[in-house]
């Protein structure tokens, strides 16, 4: 389904399908109020129905939200890890790496 979006509307979808489910049921959420409006249907069932579809969906976008921020989150630090232990080599002296190389 992605690479048939790709192709038709031309645009890069990069985020994990969470999002765009989430976002595709907010939309229908959204959709559904307004037709329960316009055609005077809105009944309790109705609504508890729409809340649920809504509830999902801003699960699954904040779900997808969270999964993104902490996969960065990962990256910096590992690059920040990777430029610390870089850092140290040109802090200790030369005689102490030697020792710490052999005791590994």
């Amino acid at each position: 389904m992605r690479n048939w979006v790709k192709k038709m509307f031309k645009v890069e979808l990069n985020r994990d399908n969470n999002y765009y489910w989430g976002l595709i049921l907010l939309q229908l959420s959204i959709l559904s109020l307004v037709a329960y409006l316009v055609l005077d249907a809105y009944e309790p069932l109705a609504f508890l129905i729409t809340f649920l579809i809504c509830g999902w969906g801003f699960v699954l976008l904040w779900k997808s939200d969270n999964d993104l921020r902490f996969q960065m989150a990962q990256l910096k630090i590992e690059e920040l890890e990777s430029k610390v232990n870089h850092s140290r080599l040109f802090l200790l002296p030369a005689h102490l790496l030697k020792k710490d190389k052999k005791n590994q």
